[in-house]
């Protein structure tokens, strides 16, 4: 692994959740009260060579969303974003999908730079963690009708590295981790998330409304 990108995971950013919960959910709100809806476009570059093998791997009514940039703290610029390694994992009992973005082939922790995954709202486990993200803070508003709960990795039973955002649409939970010191430029991708076109193995619901959701 080059010092770059040792140095990107080790650098640790000061305490600023009131801060970073105020100017995502100031910057959400402002979007949805102009009444200009943000711009559907194509998941971020990196995803894009990739983009087929997501999809052919979704398992049956499972839907996904891809946030259309990926943003990352300083030093991490785009040429260090599309160096990335982005892994698929699925299971089929229960249906889920995790796509992860990596800065080496390794797929330990240390390498982790973020997940994103999406599971059926059916599943029991599922709807423990999001009982336990709709628990641990106010929620922000993604869309429209969308609101994502944010559960710090701090906050975590064990405490974990990882910080994530949960919420509920398509019939699915989504939810998007990434490093704790990531947190707010975790929540601006859960917002490109949930105003991103949803896709499944078939594109049926490519072009599905947005649905709202507690």
């Amino acid at each position: 692994m080059s010092s770059f990108r040792l140095w990107w995971r080790m650098d640790k950013a000061s305490d600023r959740t009131k801060g970073l919960f105020k100017n995502v959910t100031v910057a959400a709100l402002w979007w949805l009260a102009s009444g200009s809806a943000i711009a559907v476009a194509a998941p971020a570059d990196v995803f894009m060579p990739h983009l087929d093998r997501i999809r052919q791997n979704l398992p049956p009514n499972v839907v996904m969303r891809l946030p259309s940039q990926i943003r990352l703290s300083y030093p991490a610029d785009e040429e260090f974003i599309q160096t990335l390694a982005v892994r698929i994992s699925t299971s089929d009992s229960p249906p889920r999908i995790t796509v992860g973005l990596f800065s080496c082939e390794d797929d330990s922790p240390f390498c982790r730079i973020g997940t994103f995954s999406a599971v059926n709202t059916a599943i029991a486990q599922a709807q423990q963690d999001y009982q336990k993200h709709m628990a641990a803070a106010a929620p922000i508003q993604l869309a429209r009708t969308i609101r994502g709960y944010l559960l710090m990795g701090t906050a975590k039973q064990p405490p974990s590295e990882f910080s994530s955002i949960m919420w509920q649409q398509d019939g699915m939970f989504y939810t998007v981790s990434l490093a704790n010191p990531e947190r707010q430029n975790m929540l601006y991708m859960a917002v490109y998330m949930a105003n991103e076109a949803p896709f499944t193995n078939n594109t049926a619901l490519r072009k599905a409304p947005l649905k709202s959701a507690p």
